[in-house]
This record gives C-alpha cells, structure tokens and sequence, in this order.
C-alpha cells in the first residue's frame, strides 16, 4: 500500500512537473524536438507555448513555428493554416509592413486562407497608404497565380484597372484579366473585349505588342502560328 502510495505520488509529480513549464521552456524543447527531426513532437510543444505565451507577440512567435513546422516538414498545410490564422487576434499592433510581410509569410507555407485574411485585414486598416496600388495588385496575384482562384483574380485586377487607371499596374492587371479569359478560360470573346480596351487605353505601352500577338492568335493552337513553328521543330 505504501510503495503504490509512493508511485502515485512521483506519477503525479512527473505530472505536475510536465505542466509546469513556462514559454520559454516550450520554445527551447520545440527547437530540441526539431533539431532532432521529431517534427510533430516540435509543433506540439511549440502549441504548448502559444498556451503559455504572456502578451500577443509571444503567441504570435509560437504560432508561427509551429505552423511553419507543420507546412515544411509534416506537408500538414491545413494545420499550418490554423496556426498563421491564429495570428490573426493578436495584430491590433502591427504596422502596415508587418501585416504585408506576414501575409507573404503565410503565402509561403500555403496557408492561402490565412494570407487573405491578411491581405483583407491590411485593406481594411491601410486603405490610405502610400503602397496600396501595390498591395491590391499582389492581392489579384495572389488569387491568381498562388491560391488559383480565377474569379477573385479577376475582381481583383479589375479593381485596379478601374480604380488606379494611370498606375504601372494597371495596364498589367488588364493584361492579365485578357490572358486568363484566353489561356485559361477560354473565353475568346471576353478576352477578345479586355485585349482591346488595353490597346485603346495603352497603345504604346511596352506590353501592346504581346497583347496583338495574343489577337492575332486567340483560340489557335500552337501548330497554327507561325512564329513559334522553329520553337516546335527543336522539341520534335
């Protein structure tokens, strides 16, 4: 009786001793786990520091870590996108350009929803900064060449044909919206419509004569255009 009164007693001091360790100590055994390859073992650990974190920058540290973790070694993009959304509540404080960058973060470990939300969270908060013609034209990439989302790509590039006409982007944003309903739609006859509006608003932009080759030859295949038949022999 006494002996089994002893072991539960150790028992649950290993317990106690367990839960007893504060962020710090979560931060340095995470690292020990992955150093070690054991990379499960470190998102769990790094999630036992974000429990314990003290102030939002320690949370934000420890989500990021494991969410890292869980995108590059366990290929868990789903979980690295719960913890960059994690995030999310603790970015009262964060400038213009830590919210960018954190996007791109996120972007980075595939976790597209939670780069969105980033993207939307900067618009909301930033509509007034100098850098917002670029933000809106890396937010319609983002949907178009990360997240795939062809009809949100292009809203987006519309939004900055419509509303910034005279930016650098514009006329890039307008070419794209042409290629995407030509080359990945499809849709010659929408693409036909915005290949043309960019020649009457751009004519002697740099990007005019590729918008002419994609109208001289929309809906052909490659055999059908002359200009590319040397690059089709060299691959024959």
């Amino acid at each position: 009786m006494q002996k089994m009164l002893i072991l539960g007693v150790v028992v649950l001091g290993l317990l106690l001793s367990s839960c007893s360790k504060n962020y710090d100590e979560y931060l340095s055994q995470g690292a020990e786990f992955q150093k070690a390859e054991n990379y499960a073992e470190a998102v769990t650990a790094f999630d036992n520091a974000v429990k314990k974190a003290e102030n939002g920058e320690q949370r934000i540290a420890a989500n990021l870590k494991a969410g890292n973790l869980a995108a590059q070694h366990l290929k868990d993009f789903d979980q690295a996108d719960r913890y960059y959304q994690a995030t999310l509540s603790d970015l009262a404080d964060y400038t213009a350009g830590d919210l960018r960058d954190l996007a791109k973060q996120a972007l980075a470990a595939q976790a597209n929803k939670a780069a969105v939300k980033m993207y939307q969270l900067w618009f909301e908060n930033f509509s007034d900064n100098p850098n917002v013609i670029d933000v809106k034209y890396e937010f319609a990439e983002v949907y178009h060449k990360n997240i795939r989302d062809l009809k949100n790509a292009i809203i987006s590039y519309n939004e900055v044909v419509t509303d910034y006409p005279d930016s650098e982007q514009a006329p890039k944003a307008l070419f794209s919206i042409g290629y995407i309903y030509a080359n990945e739609l499809g849709e010659a006859e929408s693409a036909t419509a915005y290949y043309s509006q960019f020649l009457e608003k751009y004519p002697d932009h740099e990007m005019a004569p590729s918008v002419e080759f994609e109208l001289k030859y929309l809906g052909k295949s490659l055999e059908e255009i002359p200009e590319l038949q040397h690059l089709l022999s060299k691959t024959s």
